[in-house]
């Protein structure tokens, strides 16, 4: 997916320096504006995966969204602007007999067992 974003901003014009950025607030980089062009920082202590989204974030404040060059996961990341799908949890399955309220109860008013 790395790959696949840098080559789409190569296409597009769009230079990514990488550097060890410093501040009184940690940052991972961002899209820079400036009179020649556009220039996308990406700290250099960043994961791969924090590169992905500051990259995808640059993507679509330029409204590259939907460049034929991405695939379908870094499109859908580019759209929600470098931010990637939660991680579904599984429900855990409830127990028996533990079912809240008045739904625990047998018709004798007693717990289920």
């Amino acid at each position: 997916m790395l790959t696949e974003l840098t080559g789409v901003a190569a296409s597009i014009g769009l230079e990514i320096q990488h550097r060890q950025l410093r501040g009184s607030h940690p940052s991972l980089g961002g899209l820079c504006r400036l009179p020649g062009g556009h220039v996308v920082l990406v700290s250099s202590k960043a994961t791969p995966l924090e590169r992905c989204a500051v990259i995808a974030l640059a993507l679509a404040e330029l409204g590259h969204a939907g460049h034929a060059g991405l695939g379908a996961e870094s499109r859908l990341l580019v759209e929600r602007r470098g931010r990637p799908l939660p991680a579904a949890a599984p429900k855990p399955k409830p127990k028996r007999g533990t079912r809240p309220g008045l739904a625990g109860l047998g018709s004798e008013g007693r717990r289920r067992l």
